[in-house]
């Protein structure tokens, strides 16, 4: 079963009159990095979370934003009495002074620095409950379901169209390997012409020992039956992987660079014109498969 690296998934759940969401993006990366960002008074979950994913993900670049909203946090802010009644003596003290009446009143002093204590960090300096954490790693777990949803729909997308691929690849394979012998049986055809016609010239007789010697050094050259095996070889591990419990992206890119050598090397020994066609269609049909692998955890 083929998982591709990219998708996305959200997850959202109630805690008291709070609600917390998760967000996850994923996209291509040979390895896997996570970059986790957690809203005000969750960075304690940090690792329960990065561990979630780990136990989810194995390759791919993963942004996963996790929040805390609509938590009240009213009963954290305190008036400071002692500091109002100080800011309320020294403006009577003043006013007494400068012989005028004092009118300032309460409104006025709450806006002074001091008056209200506030919370000085929310909830992050509190370890959550056992209650938030648990909805929390529920949130996330919903999230990255969602995420590995999207990602084995895509994969079995990718794996339907590398079959197909795979297919066209035996064809043109079986294409290459029936013109093999003909290429040599030309080169013989032509190469006896040739050289009947120079030796008449001269007024001597082809020995059919030295064509017989001249076809066998060609035929030796451009040999690519040892090359045709390797490659029907790779096609059929690459349909195993293909059908594999796990998704094997490694194994499939390494694959695909055994196929691409071979069919390099068919290339260069086969010295035919129609062959040398094949092969351009079958570096093409790698290629695609190559572009779709590299999506492929």
């Amino acid at each position: 079963m083929l998982l591709s690296m990219t998708g996305q998934g959200q997850g959202r759940r109630q805690y008291g009159s709070a609600e917390i969401t998760a967000e996850v993006r994923a996209v291509n990366n040979r390895h896997l990095k996570v970059h986790l960002r957690t809203g005000e008074g969750l960075s304690n979950l940090e690792p329960q979370i990065e561990t979630l994913v780990r136990q989810s993900l194995r390759r791919g670049s993963l942004q996963l934003a996790v929040q805390l909203t609509g938590f009240s946090l009213e009963s954290e802010y305190h008036l400071q009495s002692e500091v109002v009644e100080g800011y309320l003596q020294q403006c009577r003290d003043l006013a007494k002074k400068l012989g005028v009446e004092s009118t300032v009143g309460i409104g006025e002093l709450l806006n002074l620095p001091g008056v209200v204590a506030e919370p000085r960090s929310g909830l992050s300096d509190t370890k959550p409950d056992d209650e938030l954490v648990g909805k929390v790693l529920e949130t996330v777990t919903e999230a990255l379901e969602c995420l590995n949803r999207m990602r084995q729909t895509e994969g079995q997308s990718m794996a339907d169209e590398l079959l197909r691929q795979l297919e066209r690849l035996d064809g043109l394979a079986a294409l290459i390997e029936e013109r093999a012998p003909i290429v040599v049986e030309e080169y013989q055809t032509r190469l006896e012409t040739r050289l009947a016609k120079a030796l008449a010239e001269v007024g001597t007789q082809l020995q059919e020992t030295d064509l017989v010697r001249e076809v066998l050094i060609m035929a030796d050259k451009s040999d690519i039956r040892e090359e045709i095996v390797r490659l029907r070889s790779h096609l059929d591990q690459f349909r195993k992987l293909l059908a594999a419990e796990n998704s094997q992206g490694r194994k499939l890119d390494f694959l695909i660079q055994e196929m691409f050598r071979e069919t390099n090397t068919i290339g260069s020994k086969a010295n035919d014109a129609e062959i040398a066609q094949r092969v351009v269609d079958v570096k093409t049909i790698i290629e695609q498969m190559r572009e779709l692998v590299q999506n492929v955890e």
